[in-house]
């Protein structure tokens, strides 16, 4: 396992949902690799951080924007191609 691959499985290493092989590998990149144990522990932090912020809900004025914005710019990537 690289660290590309170690950085996008983290949520799922963290949340315990990766099977048993593939958590082997992880654990495996995580002993040898130098970066990654940093970064999984500023990740690790910046998650508990925003754990404890207040949840707020946003207006439904704002989920609209950013709803149609989200979609502009699926039906622009969607046409790219």
């Amino acid at each position: 396992m690289n660290c590309r691959k170690a950085t996008t499985l983290m949520i799922d290493y963290l949340s315990g949902t990766l099977d048993p092989q593939t958590r082997a590998a992880w654990n495996a990149h995580l002993y040898d690799c130098r970066d990654c144990t940093p970064f999984l522990e500023t990740y690790q932090k910046t998650v508990e951080a925003l754990r404890s912020l207040p949840s707020q809900e946003i207006s439904l004025e704002a989920r609209d924007r950013i709803r149609r914005s989200l979609e502009r710019r699926l039906k622009h990537s969607s046409t790219a191609c």
